[in-house]
């Protein structure tokens, strides 16, 4: 990429005048300045054609740049070379206060005159300059002085519009609303908000949208044919007709929707489009990356995320993801990420190993968007202070999108922990939207939209899709009722998922339903299995061909987000620490839909055995039920009536 020729006639005419790009003095400390972009300031929509030929880099030639001309330009009286690419130029020194490139994050070794921002390149000072530009400025004048300001807008660009954000990313991805998105009434947006009973509140939204095509132009050919072919999503769910718009914006996110609503989809379409556009500002570069981080409180909620993420990257030109999760060799992981990944997945333990002792390896200061799947665990269940770890690794220079996606806000928490849950997580975003599905049960009106940041105070609901039935139970006959259940055609479906509290309490109940009743096939579940014998059960879970177990005794680890099509029976022998938890558990049983309207059994099941030992949770428990109607819930036991 080369200075115009203009300016290098100028230039050589007066070496020491008129510089368009300033070197920065090596020890200089300077902060970082945020690329504020007003409504009107145009932008580039990013197409092949929106440079010119002449200026587009040789895709053949190796990412070290070696052999490429350059321009041989003094800088304030040295012999120093400008660095023409990012490539040639160095990382930031961690141990120095160093600034950093507003577009790579690489060295800021200088200053942009058209922006006043800190470049490493004349690659990255001509995209930072695009970006900025405005109509009429002195720099589009100095170069095409003799055309007005309309002809002088690229035929590419685009407006940038009210609910962007003000990260690079989402300026380039440059999401613009579809005619039939755009031209929708207030009218119309509140009564799609209130068919899908979806609440949203925060500040310059956009429009909801209804399917994928809506967003075309946004996503591109191939991440649409992915969507539509390969993972057949061709209408967008409830909680994906705002996440989806909202996070192609660039807006951070705190999102509460149920299990099976899409929340996957809602923060990977987003993130994907995203990666693309950050690809494209770097030329494509095999490890431009990573600029994706998404964080996952379990292996196998991870391994899902991963699966999807592939599903959707098929085909799309540079653009691999990296799972890092333990119980999985770190040399296998580290070879992946020196091959290039542009979005990593993994739990927070392994994800902080690997940032403290490799690096250079996981680049942590090119990421660009952080998503935290499941954030209620993540905080509640001791991996706040590796998030918090992590994400101190993070460039505190860059504009960061944030995104926090739950089954359960976790507002409700006795002596007020929920709010206390609820303010951790929140102190991690910058202005975000809020968006969660109202009950469908509840009888009273709730707001569906609100032009603030404040936050609601919801009550933890059970999703409506599985019917619950609870049995007071005493410890002592727990092992025989179970059995009861297991011998009953009426409640035996396999597979059975039963949930209880320990790990040795699994391994406990798996060989006592051995031992009694040999035709089964039981097997327990762990956190210490090893991860491909993990991996296994949930497959042969998963197997409707040919399913591997009837029964699956388990702990909490197959309780959040992972996606069990099979689970039509959810028993809850040791009843969950917390109604939160209870939530995830039950969560399992929904039956995928579209089911047919004579189909046997339309609902889940979820049966729970209670007894005196859980007293702090019966009147919450019991409240929490009284709310349902009568078809998703069976009749309560007599020993819990007395809380109603």
């Amino acid at each position: 990429m080369f200075l115009p020729r203009s300016l290098k006639r100028k230039h050589n005419e007066d070496s020491h005048t008129n510089h368009h790009i300033t070197k920065r003095p090596a020890k200089e400390n300077t902060c970082l300045e945020t690329i504020a972009v007003p409504e009107a300031t145009i932008t580039y929509h990013l197409t092949n054609e929106a440079y010119s030929t002449d200026t587009m880099p040789d895709p053949n030639v190796n990412d070290d740049n070696s052999g490429l001309p350059f321009e041989q330009e003094s800088i304030e009286g040295t012999s120093d070379a400008v660095k023409q690419f990012s490539s040639q130029q160095r990382l930031v020194d961690p141990n120095q206060d160093e600034p950093v490139c507003v577009i790579c994050g690489k060295y800021g070794e200088y200053i942009n005159d058209q922006t006043d921002n800190d470049v490493c390149s004349m690659e990255c000072k001509r995209i930072d300059a695009d970006l900025c530009r405005r109509p009429g400025s002195s720099s589009l004048q100095q170069q095409q002085p003799h055309h007005s300001p309309e002809e002088m807008i690229p035929k590419h660009t685009r407006i940038v519009q009210h609910y962007t954000a003000e990260n690079l990313h989402a300026k380039w991805t440059n999401y613009q609303e579809s005619e039939s998105v755009q031209t929708m009434t207030k009218d119309q947006r509140d009564a799609i908000l209130k068919a899908h009973d979806l609440v949203v509140r925060g500040g310059r939204l956009p429009r909801p949208i209804t399917s994928f095509d809506q967003c075309y132009s946004t996503l591109g050919e191939q991440l649409y044919n992915n969507l539509e072919h390969t993972l057949g999503w061709h209408m967008a769910t409830s909680i994906q007709r705002m996440a989806v718009p909202v996070g192609l914006a660039g807006r951070d996110l705190y999102v509460t929707a149920p299990t099976h609503s899409g929340k996957t989809g809602a923060f990977l379409i987003p993130v994907v489009t995203h990666c693309q556009s950050l690809n494209a500002i770097h030329r494509y570069k095999r490890r431009g990356g990573p600029y994706a981080l998404i964080i996952a409180p379990t292996r196998e909620l991870c391994q899902q995320i991963e699966h999807i993420t592939k599903q959707l990257c098929r085909n799309i030109r540079n653009m691999r993801s990296a799972l890092l999760i333990g119980g999985q060799p770190v040399a296998h992981q580290l070879y992946r990420l020196r091959t290039g990944a542009q979005i990593v997945i993994g739990t927070p333990g392994r994800i902080l190993d690997i940032a403290t002792h490799h690096p250079a390896m996981l680049r942590l200061w090119m990421i660009r968007m952080v998503v935290l799947d499941e954030a209620d665990a993540i905080f509640g269940l001791g991996f706040e202070h590796q998030v918090k770890e992590i994400m101190g690794k993070l460039s505190n220079k860059a504009v960061l999108q944030i995104s926090l996606f739950s089954a359960t806000s976790g507002e409700s928490g006795a002596n007020g922990e929920g709010d206390v849950l609820q303010k951790k997580m929140r102190d991690y975003l910058n202005e975000p939207v809020e968006i969660r599905i109202r009950a469908t049960d509840n009888d009273h009106d709730d707001s569906t939209i609100s032009g603030t940041n404040g936050s609601t105070s919801t009550t933890i609901e059970a999703t409506p899709l599985v019917r619950q039935t609870v049995l007071w139970v005493e410890n002592s006959n727990k092992a025989k009722r179970l059995l009861s259940i297991f011998s009953d055609p009426k409640y035996f479906l396999p597979p059975i998922l039963v949930f209880v509290e320990s790990r040795l309490g699994a391994e406990f109940l798996a060989r006592t339903i051995q031992k009694r009743n040999g035709a089964l096939r039981v097997v327990a579940m762990h956190a210490d299995k090893d991860q491909q014998e993990r991996a296994s059960i949930v497959e042969g879970i998963n197997n409707q061909q040919d399913l591997q177990w009837d029964v699956v005794v388990s702990t909490d680890i197959l309780a959040r987000g992972i996606d069990l099509p099979c689970v039509r029976l959810v028993i809850n022998y040791d009843m969950a620490a917390t109604l939160e938890d209870y939530v995830h558990r039950i969560g399992r049983a929904v039956i995928h839909g579209p089911l047919p309207r004579n189909a046997k059994q339309q609902r889940g099941w979820a049966i729970t055995f209670v007894n005196k030992e859980h007293q702090h949770l019966l009147p919450s428990f019991t409240k929490m039920l009284s709310n349902k109607a009568l078809h998703q819930v069976t009749p309560l036991p007599s020993q819990l009536k007395r809380y109603l």
